[in-house]
């Protein structure tokens, strides 16, 4: 086995033989195995090279990465929940949860291994796609496959460089050994890539209403000016002295999406996330599954089983604080029925009349008291678990929405309130409120508007991957945590470079 098989960022169990194979296995002319001289000979190759390009979003590769290796690491990190009994029973989760993760943690290494061959794959695309004849591609066609690939590409390095202090640019499918060894680049120079990988994707990428349904969950023009303002928001949150210039470009890019009339707000909340709404109205990003496996095909997931409690028939592995709920409901029933927000009833069952009404019982046709008598007071999420019980325990293809119109909005307004602008944010603020009937409100300091801010997103974004990530920005980590009990400290800012990385990179320090 060569040496370049040990790196673990371009170990690949993908489209084709490109790293760790024998050269002369390469210049082979078996007219039985692809090669790179081969595959790429017509669109049809192009968007296979494509797909396989797409297969490492979020980590959707099995269970261990996508159930395990992504739930604990993209949910434990946040200060509003808890783990089950049941997830004491693995260290390497409970070591996301308690900060005390090492360079070897299992979680660590999935995440840092699926997103590079994701980044392999997209290099591959952008070489041989490139290269292609005008009599094995037409023009049209290799601008629209390139400009998702460079999409992709932005995404991985997005998901690498808001996770490790540390990440490494490989822009290119390496020829030799002598292209493994390669030292972390600068956060400034990973920016750069994101922005302008951004920035030439989205020139060439379609509208939403331009792509044909069996091409909903592709990137899309909307896709790429929403991930422009979440990566320039997320870059003025690292970098304080530029942070003007970063929100005011940020806000150029959100604008577009909210001008582009593709998108609106989607009026059932509860739906993007129990599985009866797929690329809802609202959706601008969206992992896709089904339960069509016909010819092979596995894209459905036991997520809604690791996030649903014990007491509703799933395995137990999470639920919410007290925090949480107090947070969720610190406004009071001001909803305009006499309800609380109604974003806490679609994100968390919880011990309320609302949940305990025996005319009309919410918890899948049972009530709060009766469901939770062992654990009275749980604090149990809904987000991600079917709408019907009978399809907990088998697994589900409910969308999971990357990135929604909320976001961008509230991003949006984030960006105003720091310009200054806190009639323009409190218009969004308001405008997203308005779905969940929650009255508007007239906010004009700026501190206030920032605080109503971090509310909405809690209200909005629970269990959206969202939380962990806002309060680092946010410089409002340690307070957090430590209002939370959790022990943190500022080196558990950023996942340290995997063990594996650094034992065969010798330039990975």
């Amino acid at each position: 086995m060569k040496k370049s098989l040990l790196y673990t960022m371009l170990v690949s169990a993908g489209l084709f033989c490109s790293t760790g194979c024998k050269k002369e296995l390469l210049n082979q002319n078996s007219p039985d195995k692809l090669t790179t001289d081969n595959f790429w000979n017509s669109r049809e190759r192009a968007l296979s090279g494509l797909a396989a390009a797409y297969s490492q979003v979020e980590s959707f590769v099995g269970w261990e990465n996508f159930i395990e290796g992504r739930s604990c690491r993209e949910y434990f990190r946040e200060d509003f929940v808890e783990p089950g009994t049941d997830a004491y029973n693995y260290s390497w989760w409970m070591e996301i949860y308690n900060f005390t993760y090492q360079s070897d943690n299992v979680a660590i290494d999935y995440f840092w291994k699926d997103n590079y061959r994701g980044i392999n794959f997209t290099n591959q695309v952008l070489a041989n796609v490139a290269a292609m004849t005008d009599n094995q591609i037409d023009e049209a066609s290799r601008k629209a496959i390139l400009a998702e690939a460079r999409f992709l590409e932005a995404y991985y390095y997005f998901k690498l460089l808001t996770n490790f202090e540390k990440v490494i640019i490989r822009d290119k499918v390496p020829e030799g050994e002598s292209d493994m060894p390669k030292a972390p680049a600068s956060r400034s120079e990973v920016w750069d890539l994101i922005i302008n990988d951004l920035k030439l994707a989205e020139a060439d990428l379609p509208l939403r209403s331009g792509r044909p349904n069996k091409e909903l969950g592709r990137a899309t023009k909307g896709a790429a000016q929403a991930y422009l303002g979440k990566a320039l928001i997320y870059r003025g949150g690292e970098d304080a002295a530029n942070k003007t210039k970063y929100y005011t470009e940020a806000a150029t890019w959100l604008k577009k999406v909210m001008d582009s009339n593709e998108y609106s707000l989607e009026s059932n909340f509860m739906g993007m996330f129990n599985g009866t709404l797929k690329n809802s109205k609202e959706s601008v990003f969206e992992l896709q599954m089904t339960m069509d496996e016909s010819n092979g095909n596995y894209f459905k997931s036991q997520l809604s089983d690791w996030i649903a409690a014990f007491e509703l028939g799933g395995y137990g592995e999470i639920y919410g604080t007290p925090r949480l709920l107090a947070e969720m409901k610190k406004e009071g029933k001001t909803a305009s029925d006499g309800l609380y927000d109604h974003r806490i009833y679609s994100t968390v069952f919880f011990k309320d009349a609302y949940f305990n009404d025996p005319a009309n019982p919410r918890v899948y046709d049972e009530i709060y008291d009766d469901v939770f008598k062992n654990n009275d007071g749980a604090i149990a999420f809904r987000k991600w678990i079917p709408a019907s019980s009978a399809l907990l325990g088998n697994a589900t293809a409910i969308n999971m929405p990357i990135i929604r119109f909320a976001d961008v909005k509230l991003l949006y307004a984030e960006t105003q309130n720091h310009l200054g602008a806190q009639d323009k944010a409190m218009e969004q603020v308001n405008d997203v409120r308005a779905r969940s009937a929650m009255p508007a409100l007239n906010l004009t300091a700026s501190a206030d508007v920032f605080n109503q801010i971090v509310h909405e997103r809690v209200m909005e974004f629970t269990l959206e991957s969202s939380r962990f990530y806002d309060l680092r920005r946010w410089g409002l980590l340690a307070t957090n945590m430590q209002a939370a009990g959790r022990t943190w400290t500022t080196a558990n800012n950023y996942f340290p470079l995997p063990l594996k990385e650094t034992l065969n990179n010798p330039l990975a320090k």
